[in-house]
C-alpha cells in the first residue's frame, strides 16, 4: 500500500512540472482524495515486512489518513496563492513534496530512515513559510523553526546511532525480537536524548517558542500542515520508540506529565489575555498537545488510544480553525479581536462554522476530541490520581478561551470597516465542511484508531 502512495504522489509531482497550470489544483486534489479513500481500507490491518523496511499499523495508517487529508484542503483553502501568484507550481511541488515525505515517513519500518524523513519535512515546511508568509518577520520565524527542531533532533541521531551499537539493528522489529530485560542497557542519558527531539517537535511547554512564531509568520497552508501533521511527528515518534527506552519512560514520566500539566494550564492563562486570532489558534496547539504527551507518558492502553485520537482530532479542529481565520483575514485584513468582532451580523454562514470548530477544540459532544479527553482523563486516573485533580483544570481553560475566542469574534459591535467585506462562497464553505464532517461522524465508529 505504501508504494501505491509513494507512486502516485510521484506521478502528480512530474504532471505538475510538465504542465503547469493552474487547474492543477483540482487534480491533484482529486488524487490526494482517491489516495485517503484507499487507505480507509488499510486501517485495521497489521504489517511488518523487514526486506522492504516498511511498518504498519492503525497508528501509521491513521496518520496517512489524515497527511492526505490535510493536504487536499491546504491546497483547497489556498486559491488566492493560485489565483495572484506565479509560482503556483512550485508551491504545489512543495505541497505534494512535503506529502510524499509523510507518507513515507509514517509507513516507514527502519528507525535511521525515520530520523531521515523526519528531517526532511522541514525543508518544505520553510519554504512554505519563508516563501509564501505574510510579514518579513517570517525569516525570523524561518530561523527560530529549524534552529529548535534541528537542535533538539541532532541528539536524536546519536541515540540512534547507540540503538545500532547495541543491537545492530535498527528495525522497528526490535519491539518483537527482543525482549524488556536486554533494553534496558540503553543509558538514560539516550533517553533523555530521544524523548527531547520529540518533545520540542510536539510541543512541550518551555520548548514551544518556535510554535506560535511559525504560525502567525506562515500562510494558510503552512499553519495547517505544520498543526494538522507535523506535529503529531512528535507524538508518533514518542510512542515509536516506547518498546526501546520503556524502562526509562517508567521512571521519568511522572516529571514529564507534571511540566505538560503545567503547561497546559499557564498556556490556558495565556490564551485568555491574546488579542491575536492566529497566536490564540496556535497556543491552545500548545495545550492540547500536552494531553497527547501525558496520555502518551502514562504507558497504558487507554493513553496510547487517547493520545491517537487527540492527535487526529486535534489535527483536523486545528487547521479548520487556521482556515477560517484566514478567511477573516483575507477579508478585514487584520487578526485581532478589536477588528474582528460583530461577524456574527456579517458572516453568519461563518459563524456557524467557527462555533462547530470551537465546539470541537474545546472537546464538546459529539466530536472526536471528546473521546480522547474521556481516555486521556481514564489514563491519567489509573496513573496517579492527584495529577486527576490537575488535568480537568486545564481541560476547562481550553474551553474558557475557546468560549472567549468565539464570543469576542462574533458579538459586539461591527467594525466600521466591516461593513464591506464579502460574501462567502461554495469553495470557502466546502474546505470548512471538510473540517468539520469527519471531527463529529468519525467517532461513530473509534475502532478505526484502536492501536492494541
Amino acid at each position: 500500500m505504501m508504494f501505491i502512495f509513494i507512486f502516485n504522489s510521484l506521478f502528480s509531482l512530474l504532471y505538475m512540472l510538465f504542465l503547469g497550470s493552474k487547474s492543477i489544483m483540482y487534480f491533484v486534489g482529486g488524487l490526494m482524495l482517491n489516495l485517503m479513500i484507499l487507505c480507509l481500507f488499510n486501517f485495521s490491518e497489521f504489517y511488518y515486512i523487514g526486506e522492504l523496511n516498511t511498518y504498519s499499523d492503525s497508528m501509521s495508517s491513521s496518520l496517512v489518513f489524515l497527511s492526505i487529508w490535510i493536504s487536499l484542503l491546504m491546497i483547497s483553502s489556498s486559491y488566492k496563492i493560485a489565483k495572484n501568484s506565479e509560482s503556483v507550481g512550485l508551491f504545489l511541488f512543495l505541497v505534494v513534496g512535503l506529502m510524499t515525505v509523510l507518507l513515507i515517513t509514517f509507513y516507514v519500518g527502519d528507525y535511521l530512515l525515520f530520523y531521515f524523513f523526519f528531517e526532511v519535512s522541514l525543508i518544505p515546511t520553510l519554504l512554505i513559510i519563508m516563501g509564501w508568509g505574510y510579514q518579513p518577520e517570517r525569516l525570523q520565524a524561518g530561523v527560530y523553526f529549524m534552529f529548535y527542531t534541528l537542535t533538539a533532533s541532532l541528539p536524536l541521531l546519536v541515540s540512534i546511532i547507540y540503538i545500532y551499537y547495541c543491537y545492530s539493528d535498527l528495525s522497528f522489529g526490535l519491539m518483537f525480537i527482543h525482549t524488556s530485560a536486554n533494553l534496558v542497557n540503553f543509558k538514560f542519558y539516550f533517553c533523555l536524548m530521544v524523548m527531547s527531539a520529540f518533545l520540542v517537535k510536539l510541543p512541550m511547554y518551555f520548548t514551544h517558542l518556535w510554535l506560535p512564531k511559525a504560525h502567525v509568520e506562515a500562510p494558510v497552508a503552512g499553519s495547517m500542515i505544520l498543526a494538522g501533521v507535523l506535529l503529531k511527528l512528535g507524538g508518533y515518534g514518542l510512542m515509536r520508540f516506547y518498546s526501546i527506552i520503556y524502562f526509562y519512560y517508567s521512571i521519568f514520566n511522572s516529571y514529564f506529565i507534571g511540566l505538560s500539566l503545567f503547561g497546559m494550564i499557564y498556556v490556558g492563562f495565556i490564551c485568555c489575555r491574546l488579542n491575536d486570532f492566529k497566536a490564540l489558534v496556535a497556543y491552545s496547539s500548545v495545550a492540547h498537545m500536552g494531553m497527547v504527551i501525558c496520555g502518551a507518558l502514562t504507558l497504558f492502553n487507554w493513553g496510547y488510544e487517547g493520545s491517537l485520537i487527540m492527535m487526529i482530532g486535534h489535527g483536523v479542529s486545528s487547521s479548520g480553525l487556521f482556515c477560517i481565520v484566514n478567511m477573516y483575514y483575507e477579508r478585514l485584513g487584520s487578526r485581532s479581536f478589536y477588528i474582528n468582532k460583530g461577524l456574527l451580523l456579517i458572516l453568519p454562514i461563518f459563524s456557524l462554522m467557527i462555533f462547530m470548530l470551537s465546539a470541537s477544540n474545546m472537546a464538546a459532544p459529539p466530536t472526536m476530541n471528546l473521546l480522547a479527553e474521556i481516555f486521556l482523563m481514564g489514563s491519567i486516573m489509573s496513573f496517579d490520581l492527584l495529577m486527576v485533580l490537575v488535568f480537568p483544570i486545564g481541560s476547562f481553560l481550553g474551553a474558557v478561551f475557546t468560549i472567549f475566542m468565539f464570543s469576542y469574534s462574533q458579538h459586539g459591535s461591527i467594525y466600521f470597516t466591516s461593513y464591506g467585506v464579502g460574501s462567502s462562497n461554495y469553495r470557502e464553505l466546502h474546505v470548512l465542511s471538510l473540517h468539520i464532517i469527519p471531527l463529529n461522524f468519525i467517532i461513530l465508529n473509534p475502532s478505526l484508531f484502536m492501536v492494541f
